[in-house]
């Protein structure tokens, strides 16, 4: 079982360890109903926007990954397109997910999910002395 605190209603932030986004079939464990429960991705619809800086002249820009050439990494030197269609060189200053996940629990309910109702399973998140007092469940969402 793995517990995570997680930022319901914004883009996740991706750390430096993590992948920049989630794909079909990762195992994960999902927010359902206050618990994280484990649970496989069933389908994504794919949002990673990348905050960049432009070289030589400095300037920032939010731009969504389809329009960058190279490792989706913080600190990675890519190429953008920039707002004239044109490739220009940029280091990724940010990356967020906004994907769409859709889950299916080890019952077989499925929920469709931000980024940040996920967590990469094997994950620790909690202290162990926290874990306990969370809400929690085994095998899939709790039955109501």
């Amino acid at each position: 079982m793995v517990l995570c605190v997680a930022e319901s209603f914004f883009p996740a932030i991706i750390k430096a360890a993590e992948p920049p986004y989630l794909t079909v079939g990762t195992d994960v464990s999902a927010k359902y109903r206050g618990a994280f429960c484990e649970a496989k991705i069933k389908s994504a619809k794919r949002l990673v926007k990348a905050k960049v800086t432009f070289r030589p002249d400095l300037s920032t820009a939010e731009v969504h990954d389809e329009n960058i050439k190279g490792v989706l990494k913080v600190g990675a030197v890519v190429e953008v397109k920039n707002p004239d269609g044109v490739y220009q060189e940029a280091t990724i200053n940010k990356l967020t997910d906004a994907s769409i996940y859709t889950v299916v629990f080890d019952d077989g309910d499925e929920k469709t999910l931000r980024r940040s109702s996920l967590c990469l399973k094997g994950a620790r998140h909690f202290a162990e002395s926290e874990v306990s007092s969370g809400p929690s469940c085994s095998g899939g969402p709790p039955p109501f």
